[in-house]
This record gives structure tokens, C-alpha cells and sequence, in this order.
């Protein structure tokens, strides 16, 4: 680092990284917890942007009367073929209804039937789990985002953006800090924290529908304090029309939207008799790949079926999505008319932080919440993701607050340590030379090797392996060799050697999980183990370098038994020899 970059040094009772939706929860219970303690919030995107929850169409999942915990929970356990952490998810249904009633304290609105009702949205082919769409349709995340921050002034929150955070600063094996710098100004930060709450969200492989942001370096950041990571061999794989981005399939298939082949076939009720379109985007993408492998290629989206009454809940009002569609309008496409092609496109990584039941980590002082930590094993159902980062988030606040008023005082800050990282962060932009390589350059090589379908949608073992060999080629060859101009491209250049970290342990965990079950799908091994339902965890072995770990899920101590799986609903195995067109 450059003797005259400005170091500048903060200290707070509470350092949370990421402004989405968990890390404003976590700081507005905090704050109702700790009045007057200190709180500050740090985040790599602009401040008080909101995070994903900004590009969100605000639809909310919540156990409402006449429903139960007790049968959302029975729907969830099948939803996810039993990888389901029951004590986890309980706890998280039992809170939901509460935060849907506070943003509706806050002034969000959600839709109502001319009769008064809450209008519901059956998720998934599921019996009881449903959403609850925002009254805006296409700016219902964005106002979500308002009306915390508006608190979070009123409650003297510290709120920081465009703040790359690179390292945490851990003595006594208690995490005390972090360090990064800003990616206008080039000025580094030193944070001295009490405690720690990671809202990073997760990790990602810079792609389009607003998934552009999450890259891992939290989840990164964490493992490198000490932390356990599970759940990385999900991903999630969107169905996204190929000409634009678009919010609301979880809307569309309920309502009688459906995908076609080439020649005109509804070929998600040959996979799926049962189900049909209206399921997981991960089960349509497999179908999608079949489909286009088969020849029979491409997918087309049908909104024929859709009724006229239904519209006003599909219609954006207002946001970027209006934007968008008024201008493809413009262009003579009506997505609610005219039929789209779409394409499978792999967003981000379902894996995340190993925590507790309250936040808790591995690491003394360091809390997980929202997407940050895992809650979903690849597959996902509408509203879900806004749901639990606010519970997460609002139970995570607690948990910090319980955590510092009986913890000691945090150890002084290792400042040749926190040097030591800001020189290793900074390092990049004095790189010079022709055999430099930019983060798009890199970026792009990684994408590669990652996106074809067999290793993301229809994985097997060999392209699995071709692609864990890539992947460590570029960490070897091409990482070392990135430089940055200035410091808007060394945060992309961190983001990019967070992307690696990810799509490593992506691969690895997908070689090791030899079955196929919820948001994970091996050709080469089309059932389930039946063994029965188990987490791979990740952790440092011996050597320092990731260890995974099988953890077969406790079924016999919990509530709900795996009497039957959402995995069997599917023929794919069958379908995948159908025929060459």
C-alpha cells in the first residue's frame, strides 16, 4: 500500500457488513435492544442502496391463520427431500407472520381482494406455503428498503457505502474487526468492532436479473477467520427470458403460464405429470437442457393461458420494471401477449456460513444472517428469500446484543496485522506489465468453466472434474496476474478472486454429494442415497485447505419424519432418453 494512502479508523459496538435485507433487520433490532450503543453498517454498493431487496418485487412468504407452523414445516421437510434443518426452520415460520406485520407498520403495502382479503400465491405445488405479493408490483422491495432505513436515521444507525470490506482482524480467536477500502476514493478503513454480523449474502457468478453483486467474499472472509461453510453444491439456475431481465415467475406458473418446446409441446407435464410448469426453477432448467439436448430446442415461455383478472398482480406499476417493460412495448414485445424465448441461466451459489439456530458461527464475535448463511438447498420458493433475511436478520440483532452485554471487552487490534492486510488488499494496483490480466478477463474464464450445463444444470462426474481442473488453473496461472487500474476495478478484481473461492468449493461439494436430491441433480447418480438425507459441511483440515465433512441429518430426534420427497415427482431419469428430434 502507498505511504500516502488515508487510512481512517472506525470503532463501533456493532460492524455489520451488508445493507440488504438482514443486515438493516439486524441493526433496527440492535438498536431497539441498545439504544445509544453504536452501530455501522458497511456495504460495497451505494449507501442506503438496499442491497438485492431493492430489486426484489416485495412478495413476502408468512404463516398466516388458517395455516400453521406445524404445516408449513411438513411442506418444507418434503420440499427440500429432508435437508431441511427443522429446529432452524421453526424457529424462522414461527417469527414470519411478525415481520410482515411490521412492514406493514412501516407503511408497505401488501394486496388485497376487492373483499378485503390478503391475496394469496400457492408456491411450488405445495399445499400450504404461499406468498404474499407487495401492492407495487416492481417497487415493492425498494420501498421495503426506505422504510428500514428511515429508522435506521431516526435510531442514528452509521450507514457506509462504496466500502470494500477484504479481511477480518481476529485475535484470541474472536473476531474484533475488519479492514477494506473505499472503491472511489482509494482511502483505507480500519474497523474495530465488539461484534460482527455478516449480511454479505451469497456467493455469485456476476450474472443479469439483479444478480450481479453477490460474489462470495463474505463467505470467503468468514472461512479464512475460521468459520464452517455448508451447502455449496446448490446453486440456483433461473429461467430468464434471453432478451431482457424479468421479475415474477413465481407469479406466472401458479397462474397458468407454462414452457414449450420447438414444437409446441408442454413438455414440463412429460417430466413432471403432477407438477406440470408450476414448480422450482430448477426443475424446469433440467427440463430446459433435456429439452434442447433432445433437439428440440428452443424454449419457448406461453402466457396464453394466463387470465385476464391476474394481471394486475403480473403488471409492473412502477420501479425498473416498469421501465423495462414500457420500453420493450415500445419495441412491439408485450411479455403478457406475445410469446419470449427464455434460456436457463446460472445466478448464485446457495451455500453459505455454517450458524447456529441464533447467528452464531464458529468464531467468537462473527454472526451470520440472511443468504449469507445457507437456508435452502437449491431450490427456492417465492417470497422465501425476503422472509428470511428479515427473521434472520431481526433474530441475529438479538443474538449480538444478548452476545455483547455479556462479553468482555474486545481485544486491542493487531495493527501490524491490519497493516499486514491492507498491504495484501492493495497489492494489485501496483501490478504493471503485458502479461497483466483484468478481473473481466479472469471473470470470464471462470464463467466458462462453470456455466455448461453439465456442470451446472445436468452435472456429471467427468465435466465436474474437467471443470475443478479449470477452475484451479486460473487460481494458480491467472489470479496472481490480475492488476487494477484504480480502485473501482481492485474491487472488482476481489470479487473476482471471491468468484474463484466459491466456484471451487462449488465443484468440489458437487463431486462429493453422489446422489441426486433437491436443488442438486448428478446424471451419473439419478437417485437418492438411501442412506438417507446428509449436509456437507466444509472446514479447515489439518493441511489449512478446505475438508469436507458428511453430517447425516438427525430425522429420528426431529418433528417431521421424511415420509416423502418433491424429488419424486420428477421422471428425468426416463425422459432423458427420449427420442432425438
Amino acid at each position: 500500500m502507498k505511504s500516502d494512502v488515508k487510512i481512517n479508523r472506525v470503532e463501533t459496538d456493532l460492524l455489520i457488513l451488508g445493507g440488504g435485507s438482514a443486515g438493516l433487520w439486524a441493526a433496527h433490532r440492535f438498536s431497539e435492544l441498545m439504544p445509544g450503543r453504536k452501530v455501522t453498517i458497511v456495504d460495497k454498493g451505494p449507501q442506503d442502496w438496499g442491497g438485492l431487496m431493492t430489486m426484489a418485487g416485495g412478495d413476502f412468504e408468512a404463516v398466516l391463520p388458517p395455516d400453521t407452523v406445524d404445516e408449513w414445516l411438513e411442506d418444507l421437510v418434503y420440499y427440500f427431500d429432508g435437508l431441511c434443518d427443522q429446529p432452524l426452520m421453526e424457529a424462522l415460520l414461527a417469527r414470519s407472520a411478525d415481520r410482515m406485520r411490521d412492514y406493514e407498520r412501516f407503511g408497505c403495502e401488501f394486496f388485497h381482494t376487492p373483499d378485503g382479503r390478503l391475496k394469496s400465491v400457492p408456491q411450488r405445488g405445495l399445499p400450504h406455503v404461499k406468498l404474499y405479493p407487495a401492492q407495487q408490483k416492481g417497487r415493492g422491495g425498494e420501498l421495503m428498503a426506505k422504510s428500514l432505513v428511515a429508522r435506521l436515521k431516526d435510531a442514528g444507525v452509521t450507514r457506509m457505502g462504496r466500502i470494500m470490506l477484504t479481511d477480518y482482524l481476529v485475535r484470541d480467536g474472536r473476531v474484533v474487526g475488519a479492514v477494506g477500502f473505499h472503491c472511489r476514493t482509494g482511502e483505507a478503513y480500519i474497523f474495530k468492532a465488539g461484534a460482527v454480523i455478516a449480511a454479505t449474502g451469497m456467493g455469485g457468478w456476476k450474472t443479469s436479473y439483479g444478480k450481479n453483486t453477490p460474489t462470495g467474499e463474505g463467505m470467503q472472509m468468514a472461512f479464512e477467520a475460521g468459520a464452517e461453510l455448508q451447502d455449496l453444491e446448490f446453486c440456483r439456475v433461473w429461467n430468464m427470458p434471453r432478451l431482457f431481465a424479468w421479475e415474477g415467475q413465481t407469479h406466472l406458473f401458479p397462474l397458468g403460464a407454462r414452457f414449450v418446446n420447438r414444437l409446441g409441446e408442454n413438455f414440463m407435464s412429460r417430466y413432471s405429470p403432477i407438477l406440470g410448469p408450476n414448480t422450482d426453477p430448477h426443475f424446469t432448467t433440467i427440463g430446459m437442457a433435456l429439452e434442447i439436448r433432445a433437439g428440440r430446442g428452443p424454449i419457448i415461455f406461453d402466457v396464453s393461458p394466463l387470465r385476464g383478472e391476474d394481471m394486475i398482480l403480473l403488471k409492473p406499476q412502477t420501479g425498473w420494471q416498469k421501465l423495462n417493460y414500457d420500453k420493450l412495448c415500445k419495441l412491439g414485445l408485450d411479455l403478457f401477449k406475445d410469446n419470449t424465448e427464455w434460456v436457463p441461466q446460472m445466478t448464485v451459489s446457495h451455500g453459505g456460513i455454517r450458524a447456529g439456530i441464533d447467528g452464531s458461527t464458529a468464531v467468537a464475535g462473527l454472526f451470520a444472517a440472511g443468504t449469507a448463511r445457507s437456508l435452502e438447498p437449491g431450490v427456492y420458493a417465492g417470497g422465501f428469500a425476503l422472509m428470511t433475511t428479515a427473521v434472520t436478520g431481526h433474530m441475529v440483532g438479538e443474538t449480538a446484543a444478548a452476545w455483547l452485554k455479556d462479553a468482555e471487552g474486545a481485544p486491542a487490534l493487531d495493527e501490524s496485522e491490519a497493516m499486514a492486510r491492507l498491504d495484501r488488499a492493495y497489492a494489485p494496483l501496483a501490478r504493471t506489465g503485458a502479461d497483466t490480466l483484468t478481473p473481466k478477463e479472469v471473470l470470464t474464464k471462470l464463467q466458462a468453466a462453470v456455466f455448461p450445463y453439465d456442470v451446472s444444470i445436468v452435472k456429471n462426474g467427468p465435466a465436474l472434474e474437467k471443470a475443478l481442473a479449470e477452475i484451479r488453473r486460473i487460481q494458480a496461472e491467472e489470479l496472481p496476474r490480475m492488476a487494477a487500474a484504480d480502485s473501482h476495478y481492485l474491487l472488482k478484481l476481489h470479487e473476482v478472486n471471491a468468484i474463484a473461492f466459491v466456484s471451487e468449493l462449488y465443484v468440489r461439494a458437487s463431486l462429493e454429494r453422489k446422489e441426486t436430491r433437491a436443488g442438486h441433480f448428478r446424471e451419473d447418480y439419478p437417485h437418492m442415497d438411501p442412506a438417507g438425507p446428509a449436509w456437507f459441511f466444509i472446514r479447515h483440515g489439518s493441511d489449512g485447505k478446505p475438508e469436507f465433512v458428511r453430517e447425516r441429518v438427525p430425522l429420528e430426534k426431529w418433528k417431521v419424519p421424511l415420509t416423502r420427497c418433491y424429488q419424486d415427482n420428477f421422471n428425468f431419469v426416463e425422459a432423458r432418453d427420449a427420442p432425438k428430434a
